[in-house]
C-alpha cells in the first residue's frame, strides 16, 4: 500500500458546455474490424459497447475514447467515440495516438526478460552494482524483480538524485509499495545491459517484435500531430464536481520505462493477442516459452486486497473473473486494460483526459471482456456497472452544519443526490474519495467538505480547518496546536505532473488533502499513518518559524497563498 501525491492534486472536470460539445455527433468510425477478423456480427459487440460507452462519456463528460478488442479465436475489432480535438470538431480516429501511461510497465518488463532470456539480466541483478553513482539510503540489496514487482521500498514518484539521496520504506521484499521511481530505475538498468538507449531496447526488443509498427516507445513532441489531443481540469488548484470545467493540456516529453508508451487501438490488439499468449505460456517473437510461463509463475501479494502483481501485470478479480490487469493515468490520457486468460478475451481502452479527473476506463474493459465471453459462449451479458459509483448511505451525509462563528449550511439528499445549500446557493457535492467532497459553492470551493458521520447520521463537517456541528451544543474541537499551524498551508510544484497539494491543520492532526493523516517519522520528516508507505514529507525554508517549502519524496512544492 502506498499513498501518491498525484492524489492530493486538486483535480476538476467538463463543464456543462463542454459536456455537451462531448455529446453531439461526432460522425467517428463506428467501429472497425481488422483484417482477417472472423465474420461475427459487429454490433454483438461493439454496438452494446458503444452505448456504454457513451454513458461514460455523459457521466464523467470525457472528450473521446478508443478501445481494442481481442479473443484467442481470432475475433479482433476497434471501437473508437468522441473528440480528438473538440475546438475543431475532429473526432477520435483509428490512426490517433493515445499514451498507455502505465501500462506501459508490461513493455518495459516484456523487454527485461528478453534480456534475462539473454544472459545479459538477472532477476537477482542487484541495482545499486548496475548503476554506479546512484545513493539509496537501505536499498543494498534491491534487485532487478523487485523494481518490477514494486517490492523495492521506493517511494512512488521521487525524483532520481533528491538531496541525501534516494531511500527505501522497508527491507526489499517485505512489502509492496506502487514505485514510478522503481520502474524508471528499471529502464535504466535495462538500458545499460543492452547498451543503447531506453526506447531503442523496447522499439527493437517489443514494438518491432510484435508488428505494432504505428507505436512510439517515447514521447516526444515531434509526434504530437499524430496524438488525440489531451484535456485537463482548467481549475487546477481545487477539487470539482464532475462534470464540470476542462481545458486542452500542454504536452510533456517522457521517456519514462514508468510510462513511455503510446499506441493505436490496432496495434494495441496485437499487444492483447500476444498477452493473451503469454498467459497460455508461449513467448511469441519476444522470448521463448520457458521465459513466458517465467514472466507470469511468481506474482507476489500487491496492487490491492486479494489482488497479486509481477513484471508489470496485477492479478484482479472483477465479479467473479480473474484477470490480468493494469491502468495508467498521464497528464493527457487515461487507460485500462483488462485479459481474461480463461475465456481468451482482452480489452483496451483510453480516454484523452487527464489522471486528476481521477477516471480510469476500467469498467469499460471489463464490459468489453462480458461482452465477447457472452459472444463465444452463446450465453446472456451481464448488465455493466454504473458508468460512476452511486454513493454509499448518503443519507448519513444529510444534516444542517453550523460553525462556531454562526456560518453554517445545509446537505440535502435525494435519493443518491446530493447537494449543499447556503445563503440561497444550491450546489452538487461529488464525492471525491471517502469521506471528503468537491463542491462549486465559493465559499467551500477550494477546501472542499469533509463529513463525518457516527452511528449513520452526520455530526460534524470540515471547510479546511474550520468545523462545522450538526448539534453544537456537543462543544467545538479546541485550535490544533500552533506549532502544526505553522506547517499548515497551500504548497505548489508548476511542473504538469504535480500541481498543489493543500496541507490542514485540525482536531490535532496534520493532514494531506484535509484526509490523510501525517504522523512524525524516525528523523526529520512527517509520513502517513500506512507502516507499508515509502513517502516522506519534509518541510524547511522557515520565514518567521513557518516553512516556505515542502518536499514530498524529494519533490520540492512552494508555499503560495497561504
Amino acid at each position: 500500500m502506498d499513498i501518491d501525491r498525484r492524489a492530493f492534486i486538486g483535480n476538476a472536470a467538463l463543464s456543462a458546455s463542454f459536456l455537451a460539445a462531448c455529446q453531439k455527433s461526432a460522425n467517428s468510425p463506428e467501429n472497425a474490424p481488422l483484417e482477417n477478423a472472423l465474420p461475427v456480427p459487429a454490433d454483438q459487440v461493439t454496438g452494446p459497447l458503444r452505448a456504454y460507452i457513451e454513458q461514460h462519456r455523459a457521466a464523467w463528460g470525457l472528450p473521446g475514447m478508443t478501445v481494442a478488442l481481442v479473443t484467442r479465436d481470432g475475433y479482433e475489432a476497434v471501437v473508437t467515440a468522441g473528440y480528438a480535438d473538440l475546438e475543431r470538431n475532429i473526432p477520435v480516429g483509428p490512426d490517433h495516438l493515445f499514451q498507455v501511461g502505465s501500462i506501459s510497465k508490461m513493455f518495459t518488463a516484456l523487454a527485461a526478460w528478453s534480456l534475462i532470456e539473454e544472459g545479459s539480466l538477472s532477476p537477482e541483478t542487484n541495482l545499486l552494482d548496475t548503476l554506479e553513482g546512484l545513493q539509496v539510503r537501505g536499498g543494498e540489496h534491491i534487485h532487478l524483480q523487485h523494481l518490477l514487482d514494486h517490492t523495492s521500498g521506493l517511494p512512488s514518484d521521487s525524483a532520481l538524485f533528491p538531496e541525501g539521496g534516494l531511500w527505501t520504506g522497508f527491507e526489499p521484499g517485505a512489502e509492496w509499495s506502487y514505485s514510478n521511481c522503481g520502474y524508471r530505475l528499471a529502464g535504466k538498468m535495462i538500458a545499460h545491459a543492452d547498451g543503447r538507449l531506453f526506447r531503442d531496447v523496447v522499439q527493437a526488443r517489443v514494438l518491432d517484435k510484435l508488428g505494432m509498427s504505428e507505436s512510439v516507445a517515447a514521447l516526444h513532441v515531434a509526434d504530437r500531430p499524430r496524438y488525440a489531443n489531451g484535456y485537463e481540469p482548467a481549475l487546477t488548484d481545487r477539487l470539482n464536481p464532475v462534470p464540470s470545467r476542462m481545458s486542452p493540456t500542454p504536452w510533456v516529453d517522457s521517456d519514462s520505462a514508468a510510462g513511455n508508451i503510446a499506441s493505436t487501438p490496432a496495434d494495441m490488439v496485437k499487444f492483447l493477442r500476444f498477452m493473451i499468449s503469454v498467459a497460455d505460456g508461449k513467448g511469441g517473437a519476444i522470448f521463448s516459452d520457458d521465459t513466458a510461463k517465467r514472466f507470469l509463475a511468481n506474482p507476489v501479494e500487491g496492487w490491492g486486497p486479494g489482488s497479486k502483481y509481477s513484471n508489470g501485470v496485477a492479478w484482479v478479480e472483477d465479479r467473479g473473473r480473474k484477470y490480468l490487469h493494469h491502468t495508467g493515468g498521464m497528464i493527457s490520457f487515461s487507460s485500462s486494460l483488462h485479459i481474461d486468460p480463461e475465456a481468451g478475451v482482452a480489452a483496451f481502452a483510453s480516454s484523452n483526459v487527464h489522471y486528476a479527473l481521477n477516471y480510469r476506463p476500467k469498467d469499460v474493459t471489463v464490459h468489453a471482456c462480458e461482452l465477447m465471453r457472452a459472444m463465444q459462449e452463446g450465453t446472456t451479458v451481464p448488465s455493466p456497472q454504473p458508468p460512476r459509483d452511486e454513493l454509499e448511505f448518503p443519507a448519513q451525509y444529510a444534516g444542517e452544519f453550523t460553525a462556531a462563528t454562526g456560518d453554517r449550511f445545509t446537505v440535502v439528499v435525494a435519493g443518491y443526490d446530493i447537494r449543499l445549500r447556503k445563503n440561497g446557493r444550491d450546489s452538487v457535492l461529488y464525492q471525491a474519495t471517502d469521506r471528503l467532497f468537491a463542491t462549486d459553492d465559493p465559499d467551500h470551493a477550494l477546501t472542499g467538505i469533509v463529513i463525518e458521520s457516527e452511528g449513520g447520521k452526520a455530526v460534524r463537517a470540515w471547510s479546511g480547518d474550520v468545523e462545522y456541528l450538526v448539534d453544537p451544543s456537543t462543544g467545538y474541537k479546541p485550535p490544533a496546536p500552533e506549532a502544526l499551524r505553522m506547517l499548515a498551508g497551500r504548497y505548489d510544484n508548476d511542473d504538469r505532473w504535480a500541481g498543489p497539494i493543500y496541507v490542514h491543520a485540525r482536531d490535532s492532526k496534520l493532514l494531506l488533502g484535509n484526509i490523510v493523516e501525517l504522523i512524525p517519522g524516525d528523523g526529520d520528516f512527517w509520513r502517513t499513518k500506512d507502516h507499508t508507505s515509502p513517502e516522506q514529507i519534509r518541510f524547511d525554508g522557515l520565514i518567521n518559524g513557518v516553512p516556505q517549502r515542502m518536499l514530498f519524496s524529494g519533490i520540492p512544492y512552494i508555499r503560495r497563498f497561504s
